[in-house]
């Protein structure tokens, strides 16, 4: 499916699961070079930048935080020229769906003053996909709150698991970021040579704003380990409690239990046995021993 979006003589074709028909009439429309053209029908499994004499080529993974039905991040490709941006997504993006909402708008705002291009088009673009990130980080703090509430409401068994979940996708979350700074770096390093040096200021600013995703990523991350720490803490703590008054119970049942298997034997001199009250008397022995055992543990702070 293609989208056509004009401002003046600038053009942003967006296609979501293209057909070979389109690839093959984007690649005639902006003389794209064929090794450009190569795995644009399908999703390639890195991240990376190539700037030629006319057109910059970015690929990139999305985060994929709050949806359970996809495995895999979302993977995004762009091409720019002059006059063309060319996007490609491999299934339903709502962030790119909303900026196609502000496209006059978000086209424009990332430079003031100077004569738009295409090229501004694709950095307000990712600057608008990084604004997305921010809020795909407050989902995850909003499910640490979630967390950190039900810890301290003694449900921390439950918590091991979603903590291992919101775990997973900060990890994935930030693999996928690291990926950016090398597209960063290609783009520093060569999109002066096509396009002119006025464009390093726009990928310094772009860096500026990942860095503050970055940053706000590894506090968060630093978050859920710190929840982890305390919730194996709390965890630990209880299963000790659990395993000391076991323990006590074993110890003062054992010493009972020998005691009434002394008595049960079945022979001819055992002592007690046989006398009026016999019943009472090993009953009062047991109970005297207990109620010592129990003493002797609270005099020990053991319970």
């Amino acid at each position: 499916m293609q989208e056509k979006f004009t401002i003046g003589k600038l053009t942003w074709l967006s296609l979501n699961n293209p057909t070979k028909k389109e690839i093959r009439n984007i690649v005639k429309e902006l003389d794209i070079r064929p090794h450009l053209a190569d795995d644009l029908q399908t999703p390639v499994p890195r991240s990376y930048a190539e700037c030629t004499d006319k057109t910059l080529k970015i690929t990139i993974n999305y985060p994929v935080v709050k949806r359970t039905d996809l495995k895999k991040p979302h993977e995004i490709k762009l091409l720019a020229t002059k006059t063309h941006l060319v996007t490609i997504q491999f299934g339903e993006i709502d962030t790119i769906h909303q900026f196609k909402k502000e496209f006059e708008v978000n086209a424009l705002l990332k430079n003031p003053g100077q004569k738009a291009t295409a090229v501004h088009i694709m950095f307000s673009l990712l600057h608008y996909l990084l604004d997305g990130l921010h809020h795909k980080l407050d989902y995850l703090n909003s499910q640490i709150d979630v967390i950190d509430e039900s810890i301290h409401a003694e449900r921390e068994r439950e918590m091991v698991w979603e903590i291992s979940k919101i775990s997973r996708r900060i990890i994935s979350f930030r693999h996928i970021l690291q990926t950016y700074e090398q597209i960063l770096s290609d783009m520093h390093s060569s999109i002066s040579k096509p396009f002119g040096t006025e464009y390093v200021n726009n990928v310094k600013e772009l860096s500026r704003h990942y860095h503050q995703v970055v940053k706000r990523l590894r506090a968060i991350s630093d978050t859920i380990d710190e929840l982890r720490d305390t919730n194996i803490g709390i965890l630990t703590t209880k299963q000790n409690e659990v395993m000391k008054i076991l323990t006590i119970m074993a110890f003062i049942t054992f010493p009972l239990t020998l005691f009434a298997s002394m008595f049960g034997m079945n022979t001819h001199t055992t002592p007690i046995v046989g006398y009026p009250g016999d019943f009472w008397i090993i009953l009062g022995i047991m109970i005297v021993v207990s109620a010592g055992l129990f003493s002797y543990f609270k005099h020990k702070k053991w319970m």
